[in-house]
């Protein structure tokens, strides 16, 4: 019983000869009002038998043991009983309601339990370290027919003893996860079975998993009694960070500073001693066991920290250590692990990383970036529904450049919403978010290149948008580095954003090849040391690039040149924003009142808050990926509405600025920009006009390029490589010599007849010469008469043999290409006539406009071309007696509706003849 007025000899006497039993004699069953609302005492209330809770109104005594005598301060508490195995009460444990002073326990046995569930003496002992875990487990109902016990401490030592108490008799389960670290050693030799498991008994039981079941899947059940107890070696009695491994004749020891290889004496394992410790390296934890989905690539999850205290994690191939196990430790040491200079001791490591018994799975990739649900960063992935670890494993350990400083908010409001209106840098902050929508919408993804001379800018903007992500010094890549070097970078950029400075940094030679290489998203193929074939590295990306040049000018200095391929896998945009001299990539004035004092501002900005952006959009886009998914494909489409209009070339590049607008206006709803709805979409409609403006709306670019090399190709050769013809009674003109000869001219027309062979292997490439054909036909600048062939065969009168030619039209000189090449209906072929743009000339016309009327291609009585020598039935022809008329013909430069006359000069033919356009 308890009093307070009582001397000690008194109280001791008293606690004496009270007894065990009579400890909470007299007391009665608390009522729920008098709980006050605790939500502890509230839970064992409506849990605990009636009368498990008793309202204490007096202190108490304590009855035996070394502290007989002592009084409690227990009056005004709640009273739990602890028990022992016979269900005999040996103390208790007094709550005050709402408290935060710790319990008052009252145990002088030291073995006492709080008891719930079965009473029976056959039953299986289950033992908890604390009362909650075992309240929430007889919640989740683990059985009524076990029972459950809880330690009246958090001592390790007490919760050992009441073990062993209850276990002299009793079958007792201890449950313990794998990260309770340094319990199975403290546990060590009891007669006992620990239950390890790779979550806690309770989450599991939570997810309505069977007590029965829960043992079926256990990672492992240990007989304690089998275990041994090792010395304390450490005189600062550090703890464990894990569970040791025992390894031959000794043991591995992880602590704070260090893995230890530690022997011992292990001849009387009732008495074991330390011998000697050997140092292995700074601390380093194996966290799971990863393999891919085919169960090969095995391999380890490692995380350790450097000498700054930065962590680092690397999942690491097993195969590494069955080869030169120098690479895979020179990788541990670049990231910062201090290892051994001692040889032997150097090896401990490869049998601790492969050896340690790890029950922890992960799914290995070998890609990051999107992954089902979850998007794979190099230390971590983000979203998914936490079933499944996913981890990128790699043979060399990736130092991220992924980086955070600052909070959301800073980089926002201070950064990013104050450029909203500044369309090249929305441009490209919008840029840095669109890499993760690529594989939502199923798009391969492509390139960017801003164009402008030096101080423009152009770093300025690639470094805002690389804010998104991480350090802009860090993160943003340079075209100096070879297509190798590249190809791993796009690798790790997989499903995000590539920022490459300076394309003149690169090699000329190589730049096509590698635009390409960017835009497919496959790296080389490899193979192996024993010939088998290497997975081939393949991603998605948005890559930005700038220069001083655009990629024409800058291989065209290697003797490079570019094709639609090119052009379309990297859309050009002008770096000036056409707001004047101070302002160049700037739309305005928003930071400062200069153009050099805003970009100064920008830098010190974007050095102070950078990364917080990538993180909050990955967060935002995984929480519900499908929605996401649904969301994007409406934006792309809503852009595109806008752009109906465009040839199959241009739609497609297009579509890039449309995912580079629905990038940004996600990120704008997600309130990571701070921008105004349709404000990226503006800034993005602005650059995408830009690179129209300049590459051309209606026609197809590759069908350009080609009729302007072919338009090149004769502009720079002329009459060195086509012989001029009259007929085949003058077929030399006299004082003209052709060597190198690729073909003819027809001085009445002014056609060109290529040489099929010279056409196909000089003129045509690098163009394929089917495509070369197709788009002069289509464009009507091939002259044919062979039916569905694409060659023409030559009138008997300037060839007597007639061999078959490729006749090229003498006004492809004149034609302007720029939009009116497109396939038919795009508004392009079949608008031969209006892309023919006349040259002024202030020499009077040969006759009035309209009066010549156009020659068939099929010339059906070719002997009515010399006679019809300037009548409205047949083209005008000079050269059709004697070359000597050639002196008039020098004079007369003819503008009419149907063609032109030239003028005969030496470099630019055909020399003063009518071209016919039909």
């Amino acid at each position: 019983m308890t009093t307070s007025k009582q001397n000690n000899s008194q109280e001791k006497a008293r606690g004496v000869n009270t007894g065990t039993e009579n400890i909470l004699q007299g007391y009665k069953p608390a009522k729920k009002e008098q709980l006050a609302g605790d939500p502890f005492l509230n839970k064992l209330y409506d849990i605990l038998e009636p009368g498990r809770l008793l309202s204490v109104t007096d202190n108490t005594t304590i009855y035996h043991g070394d502290e007989v005598g002592k009084t409690e301060p227990t009056a005004g508490t709640i009273a739990l009983s602890i028990t022992d195995k016979q269900g005999q009460t040996v103390g208790a444990i007094f709550f005050k309601p709402n408290s935060k002073d710790k319990p008052i326990v009252i145990d002088p046995t030291g073995y006492g339990a709080i008891v719930m569930g079965s009473t029976d003496a056959n039953s299986e002992v289950i033992a908890f370290d604390n009362i909650t875990d075992m309240l929430d487990a007889y919640i989740a109902a683990i059985g009524h027919d076990k029972t459950l016990i809880a330690s009246n401490s958090k001592q390790k030592q007490i919760f050992k003893q009441t073990i062993q108490y209850w276990s002299s008799t009793r079958h007792v389960v201890v449950p313990i996860t794998l990260d309770d670290k340094g319990l199975l050693n403290s546990l060590a030799g009891i007669k006992a079975q620990a239950l390890v498991t790779d979550a806690h008994i309770v989450t599991k039981l939570q997810a309505h998993e069977s007590y029965e079941y829960i043992k079926e899947q256990a990672i492992d059940i240990i007989d304690l009694a089998d275990t041994s107890y090792y010395p304390e070696w450490r005189k600062d009695k550090a703890p464990q960070l894990n569970a040791p491994m025992i390894d031959a004749d000794g043991r591995f020891e992880l602590y704070h500073d260090g893995l230890y290889f530690v022997k011992y004496n292990l001849d009387d394992p009732a008495n074991i001693t330390f011998k000697f410790k050997a140092f292995v390296c700074s601390p380093i934890e194996v966290i799971a066991k990863t393999r891919d989905e085919s169960s090969t690539t095995w391999g380890r999850l490692l995380q350790w920290r450097d000498d700054d205290g930065v962590l680092h994690t690397w999942t690491m191939p097993l195969s590494l250590l069955q080869g030169d196990a120098r690479e895979y430790r020179r990788e541990l040491a670049s990231q910062g692990l201090s290892i051994t200079t001692n040889g032997k001791q150097r090896n401990y490591l490869d049998t601790y990383i492969q050896d340690y018994p790890i029950h922890k799975r992960a799914l290995c990739v070998d890609k990051l970036g999107w992954h089902d649900g979850q998007y794979i960063l190099p230390d971590g992935a983000i979203g998914g529904d936490g079933k499944q670890l996913i981890v990128y494993q790699s043979a060399h350990a990736i130092n991220s450049t992924i980086a955070q400083q600052g909070t959301l908010a800073q980089w926002r409001d201070e950064l990013c919403k104050p450029l909203a209106d500044q369309s090249r840098f929305v441009f490209s902050i919008a840029c840095a978010f669109a890499g993760q929508l690529l594989e939502l919408l199923d798009d391969d993804g492509g390139g960017f290149h801003i164009v402008g001379s030096s101080t423009m800018g152009k770093s300025l903007s690639l470094k805002v948008a690389a804010s998104v992500w991480g350090n802009p010094d860090r993160y943003v890549k340079t075209w100096r580095s070879t297509d190798n070097a590249l190809e791993g970078t796009a690798s790790e950029c997989n499903d995000s954003f590539l920022p490459l400075d300076e394309i003149s940094d690169s090699d000329a030679k190589a730049v096509g090849r590698t635009i390409y290489m960017l835009g497919n998203g496959t790296g080389k193929g490899r193979s192996t040391v024993t010939g088998h074939n290497r997975t081939t590295k393949t991603w998605r990306i948005i890559f930005l690039s700038n220069g001083e040049e655009s990629l024409q000018n800058f291989m065209a200095q290697a003797g490079q040149k570019t094709n639609a391929g090119i052009e379309v896998r990297v859309a050009h945009i002008d770096a000036d924003a056409g707001a004047g001299n101070d302002l160049r990539t700037f739309d305005s004035l928003v930071l400062a009142d200069t153009g050099a004092a805003q970009a100064d501002k920008i830098k010190e900005l974007y050095y102070r808050y950078y990364g917080v952006a990538g993180i909050a959009w990955l967060e935002h886009i995984t929480t519900d990926k499908i929605a996401t998914t649904a969301t994007a494909k409406q934006l792309v489409n809503d852009f595109m509405s806008k752009y109906s209009y465009l040839a199959p070339q241009a739609h497609r590049v297009a579509k890039r600025f449309a995912i580079v607008a629905t990038a940004g206006e996600m990120a704008t709803q997600a309130g990571i920009t701070g921008w105004q709805a349709g404000q990226a979409t503006t800034a993005v409609m602005t650059c995408l006009d830009n690179w129209l403006d300049n590459y051309g709306r209606n026609g197809e670019h590759e069908q350009r390029q080609i009729i302007k090399h072919i338009q090149a190709f004769i502009e720079q050769n002329g009459s060195s490589r086509f012989e001029p013809r009259n007929s085949y009674r003058c077929a030399d003109i006299v004082g003209h010599k052709t060597s190198n000869r690729v073909g003819y001219r027809n001085i009445k027309t002014g056609d060109y007849y290529f040489l099929k062979n010279a056409f196909e292997t000089e003129v045509c490439p690098p163009f394929n010469v089917k495509k070369v054909l197709q788009v002069l036909d289509d464009a009507k600048l091939l002259r044919r008469n062979q039916g569905d062939r694409k060659d023409y065969k030559t009138p008997d009168t300037i060839f007597e043999d007639r061999k078959p030619v490729y006749a090229v039209k003498a006004y492809i000189l004149s034609y302007e290409a720029d939009e009116s090449t497109g396939t038919d209906g795009t508004g392009g072929i079949g608008q031969a006539q209006q892309a023919i743009t006349t040259v002024p000339s202030p020499k009077p016309p040969l006759r009035q406009l309209g009066q010549i009327k156009q020659q068939r291609d099929n010339v059906s009585q070719p002997s009515q071309i010399n006679k019809n020598n300037g009548t409205a039935e047949g083209p005008v022809n000079t050269c059709s007696v004697t070359p000597s008329h050639l002196s008039q013909a020098k004079k007369i430069d003819m503008k009419i509706s149907s063609g032109f006359i030239y003028e005969p000069d030496d470099e630019i033919p055909p020399f003063g003849c009518l071209a016919d356009n039909t």
